[in-house]
Formats: structure tokens, C-alpha cells, sequence
């Protein structure tokens, strides 16, 4: 497998630990997250706006589960593309969180760190996460 392979196990395992470090430990200094479509008006976040981001979606799980569903890898440009499902348990007996997205993933270099995640998201299922579950 590639480096860039790796890599992108190490951000799936990150986010299905509910670790903000683990997630975060896979990431570039200069990290950037967008949340499309646009239309959610989700703003960009950096490495640390993410970081926080995370911390309030991770506490409102008992479990979590990133569950690729398939994958591409563009060697030329440097970007796998993951078509996942997203499995989790909400705390206080709020039942299972089931989704999906979709994760354009670019890395430094190497490949061996995230730099960006354009993260397509079931709006729907965003604009619920926000009304009923935000921290």
C-alpha cells in the first residue's frame, strides 16, 4: 500500500476512535477542513478551529465508526477520495447516528500528512447533527 494509503487509514482510525489527538496526529500543521455543499454555510476551519470542531461532535458519541465504503487514489494529483459511512451511538439514549460522506483527501508531499479534507456531507443529516445534537 502507499504512503498516501496509510495515511488515510490513520485519519479513518482517527476519526472512528473519538480521540481528538489520534485524529489530529495525522494531520499537517497547515490542515485545512471544508464542509460542502456550500449551501450549509459550514465555514473553512484550520487544524485548531477542526480540532474544536471535533472535540464537541466526538462528546456527543458513546461510539463512532468511519466505514469506507470504497476508495480512489489519484497518484498524479496527490488525492484519494473515500465514499464512507459514518456508524455511531449517540450518549443519553439518543439511539444510532447513521450517515454518509464523501472525503477528498490531499496530502503534503510525502504523503505521509493530511493538508486538506474537502468533506461532502448528507445535508440533511448536518443540519439535524446541528439542531438536535450540537454541544
Amino acid at each position: 500500500s502507499s504512503v498516501r494509503t496509510r495515511t488515510t487509514q490513520a485519519l479513518l482510525e482517527g476519526y472512528s476512535s473519538l480521540s481528538v489527538p489520534k485524529l489530529l496526529s495525522s494531520l499537517s500543521p497547515n490542515f485545512a477542513h471544508k464542509v460542502l455543499p456550500a449551501s450549509l454555510g459550514i465555514p473553512h476551519r484550520d487544524k485548531a478551529a477542526f480540532a474544536e470542531c471535533a472535540a464537541g461532535i466526538f462528546d456527543t458519541f458513546e461510539q463512532f465508526r468511519m466505514v469506507p465504503e470504497g476508495a480512489f487514489e489519484d497518484e498524479v494529483q496527490g488525492v484519494v477520495i473515500i465514499h464512507a459511512r459514518m456508524e455511531g451511538t449517540l450518549k443519553k439514549n439518543k439511539g444510532q447516528w447513521n450517515n454518509e460522506c464523501m472525503l477528498i483527501v490531499r496530502f503534503t508531499e510525502d504523503g505521509s500528512q493530511v493538508k486538506e479534507i474537502e468533506e461532502f456531507v448528507d445535508s440533511q443529516k448536518a443540519l439535524e447533527m446541528k439542531r438536535k445534537h450540537s454541544p
